[in-house]
């Protein structure tokens, strides 16, 4: 079967961006002292984050692709640090969504998972950007790492997958495909 990582970033952007609301919520709802709907919208937000990443991995295996013609070691290391990260934060927000950790429990391994995911983003992006395939790769990385700006770069990632799909139209595109 094959799956388009475009449009599959498309979605995990949109999770993403329903998950920053929750996020501001959560926050809103805790300053002004309803600590039960600040709960629930955190809660709401933990599952969005971790659907959303998880929905981030087709991107990571397809920049992959479109970078290693210019640097093939650099971007599977880029790939397999991003992957890593990844699954890390995944496997950390289930675990504290099926409550097997507390958030204190939680919350220190996946902000270093965050901060490695946030060098991937600005990794990549640097690679993409010097080999001309990624313009603004490295603001958008760093967009990207602040999680609230995650969206915004699943959005502009996405068309710069699609844009390089019409570089050989009438084809199926390796960068745009992914075979399972």
């Amino acid at each position: 079967m094959t799956v388009s990582a475009g449009r599959i970033t498309i979605v995990s952007g949109v999770l993403a961006a329903i998950g920053v609301a929750f996020l501001v919520a959560m926050f809103v709802s805790f300053g002004v002292g309803a600590t039960s709907a600040g709960m629930v919208f955190g809660r709401i937000n933990d599952v969005l984050v971790m659907l959303a990443y998880l929905l981030a991995g087709p991107s990571a295996l397809a920049l992959h692709k479109l970078l290693r013609l210019r640097a093939p070691l650099l971007s599977l290391i880029a790939a397999v640090i991003g992957i890593g990260a990844i699954i890390a934060i995944v496997v950390l927000q289930a675990l504290l969504i099926a409550g097997a950790l507390t958030f204190e429990q939680q919350v220190g391994p996946v902000s270093i998972a965050l901060v490695v995911l946030g060098g991937w983003f600005v990794l990549t992006g640097h690679m993409g950007r010097s080999s001309g395939v990624l313009p603004n790769g490295v603001r958008m990385g760093i967009l990207a790492a602040t999680y609230v700006g995650y969206p915004a770069w699943a959005f502009w990632l996405s068309r710069r997958l699609a844009e390089q799909a019409l570089v050989f139209p009438g084809q199926r595109h390796p960068v745009i495909a992914i075979e399972e």
